[in-house]
Order: structure tokens, then C-alpha cells, then sequence
């Protein structure tokens, strides 16, 4: 699996609707579920893995939890479908998640990491991967890093997807988590160049596709966009032209949005329509009438009417264009 380009878990956000939006933009560009606890799927809801369909492929199941065994039956259950991978995540830095024991928690406890780790690969037939931060709090992020992937490492593990920041567990909110901790690239720079084996995509404050090049990263193996893909999702317009995959052109604007709208058709539960719709907010940013466009989105309960509304503008548009 290429993971040249791949897209941020994100709680609320990278939902099934989501990804289908995604994919009608890039093929290539790979897809993460959100972080689904362990627990909720063995003792909550257990079709919850099945939330995906194979147009969106590749993707990742992202999971959390701390219990080897419980994380090594979600696996097994896992291979009865098409993901390409599982990844652990260990850099939600949530107070909630925390409390749990699990997410940015976990890496300060290597060796239930590695058993957790362990017990995933030899439940799941395919690849399993780690989202990770630095470090936590006032962990030295060089010595204490590296004696963490030393670990990690120990369990087979090749592909690390690494937030450039520390995860601060208390005093900080989520979001502040993802802004006040410094972003640190050449850490994970040097990360490559000390295990050259490994497979290293970075993730945190990236804004654009050629951000390797621009910040002289070119060692890393890919690039990991979370906030800015999903306020901005046509950033992605060009990652299927960069790895040459055979397609004969982009979708147009009005081509996208006419394909979801067909997609919302075949929906029955119509919450999954009016979170869907407001994914879609984003896909109209720097358009003219994107403010109108956005409070037709908001109507989902004359989606008819917004539907013709919207690709009346888009065509419209177009004309202008011709």
C-alpha cells in the first residue's frame, strides 16, 4: 500500500460519509476509520466494523484500547473484512481517553504496547501500524522516543504514523493539543534516518501536498493530513495525478457534488444523510457562493430542493467557464 498520502483519523469527522466523499476526488488517497475502542465492538456494536464499503479501499482501521486479548479478537473479527491494515492508535491525548488507559496514554507503558501489538498481528492477516506522538508531558522526546520505538520495533512493527508534537494528558484540551505542544519535524526527520527500516509518515500542521519538499523531509515515506483535508477536501484534487494512477481526469465540483447527492438517495437513515451533507461544507471553500451553497447543505429536509439548488449554481458556473 502506497501511503504517500493518507488522511487523519478524526473523531465525528472521518465517518463512512466522509470517505465517500473523499473517494470521489482521490482513488489513492488512503482512508482511516475513526478510532473505535476494542470494547465497543465486542460488547457494543458489533457491526460497527462493517461500516465501510470496498470503493473505499485503501483504508485503515484505526482501534483503541489497552487489552491484548480484547484487541487480538476485534482483530480476528476484522479479517472478515477488506481492511488493508489495523492501526493502534497511541496519540489521542482526550482526558477521557486518557483516563482509559489507552491512546497517547499507552506509550508510557512499552511493554503492554508491545503485547498489544502483538497479540493484533497474530490475529490479523495483513499489515498493523502505530499513530503515535513524540512523547507525553515531560518524556524526553529523543532518549525516551527511542526507546519507545526500540519496543515497538520488537513486535514486527514497520509503519509508524507520527504526530510532530508531545501529547500533554493534563491541562490541555484535545484541541489545544493539537496547537500548543510545538510542532517538532526534524525530530521525526531524524527518527528516519535513525531507522531507515522503518516506514514513517508524518502528520500535524501539514497544509499542502508538497510539504516534504518545502521543509526538507524528503526522507519520510509520506504525509498524513487531518483539519486542513477536512475544511479544505480538494487538496486532494492532484494526489492521484502524483502517483500516476490511471485515471482519465478529475472529477468536476459538480460532478462530486451530483455523486453525493446520488449517494444520500440510497441512504435510509436520514442522520447519516445530514452528517454527510455537513462533511460536504468544506468541498465549496474559496467558491463565490459557497456561503449560499452551505446553507442550502443545511437544509436536509428539503435535500430535493437544495440538490437542484446547488448544481444549478455549479452549472452555472461551468458555463461561465466554457
Amino acid at each position: 500500500m502506497d501511503r504517500s498520502y493518507c488522511i487523519a483519523p478524526m473523531m465525528g469527522r472521518t465517518d463512512s460519509q466522509f470517505r465517500y466523499l473523499v473517494r470521489q476526488i482521490s482513488k489513492r488517497t488512503v482512508l482511516f476509520t475513526e478510532m473505535i475502542h476494542s470494547n465497543a465492538i465486542l460488547f457494543g456494536n458489533k457491526n460497527k466494523l462493517e461500516e465501510y464499503s470496498n470503493i473505499e479501499n485503501p483504508i485503515v482501521l484505526q482501534l483503541g484500547g489497552n487489552d491484548p486479548k480484547n484487541l487480538g479478537q476485534v482483530s480476528k473479527l476484522a479479517n472478515k473484512f477488506n481492511y488493508d491494515e489495523i492501526n493502534l492508535n497511541l496519540g489521542c491525548p482526550s482526558p477521557r481517553v486518557s483516563s482509559g488507559g489507552f491512546g497517547a496514554a499507552l506509550m508510557n507503558d512499552p511493554e503492554l504496547v508491545k503485547n498489544c501489538l502483538s497479540s493484533i498481528k497474530e490475529n490479523f492477516d495483513k499489515e498493523v501500524s502505530v499513530k503515535i506522538r513524540l512523547g507525553t508531558d515531560d518524556n524526553d522526546i529523543d532518549e525516551t522516543l527511542d526507546n519507545f520505538v526500540d519496543s515497538v520495533k520488537s513486535s514486527g512493527i514497520k509503519v509508524f504514523y507520527v504526530h510532530a508534537r508531545k501529547a500533554i494528558l493534563k491541562g490541555l484540551t484535545p484541541k489545544q493539543n493539537r496547537e500548543i505542544p510545538p510542532l517538532n519535524y526534524e525530530r521525526v526527520k531524524k527518527l528516519k534516518v535513525d531507522y531507515s527500516d522503518l516506514e514513517i509518515i508524518i502528520n500535524g500542521g501539514i497544509k499542502e501536498l508538497d510539504f516534504l519538499k518545502k521543509n526538507d523531509l524528503c526522507n519520510l515515506d509520506g504525509i498524513m493530513i487531518g483539519r486542513e483535508v477536512y475544511s479544505n477536501p480538494l487538496i486532494l484534487n492532484d494526489v492521484d495525478k502524483i502517483l500516476e494512477a490511471d485515471l482519465t481526469k478529475n472529477n468536476s465540483l459538480y460532478d462530486i457534488t451530483s455523486e453525493m447527492f446520488n449517494y444520500f438517495g440510497s441512504l435510509k437513515n436520514k442522520n447519516l444523510v445530514k452528517r454527510g451533507l455537513i462533511h460536504m461544507h468544506g468541498l465549496f471553500n474559496g467558491h463565490k457562493e459557497a456561503k449560499k451553497i452551505r446553507i442550502l447543505l443545511s437544509n436536509s429536509i428539503y435535500l430535493e430542493k437544495s440538490k437542484n439548488e446547488i448544481l444549478s449554481i455549479l452549472e452555472k458556473g461551468i458555463i461561465r467557464a466554457a
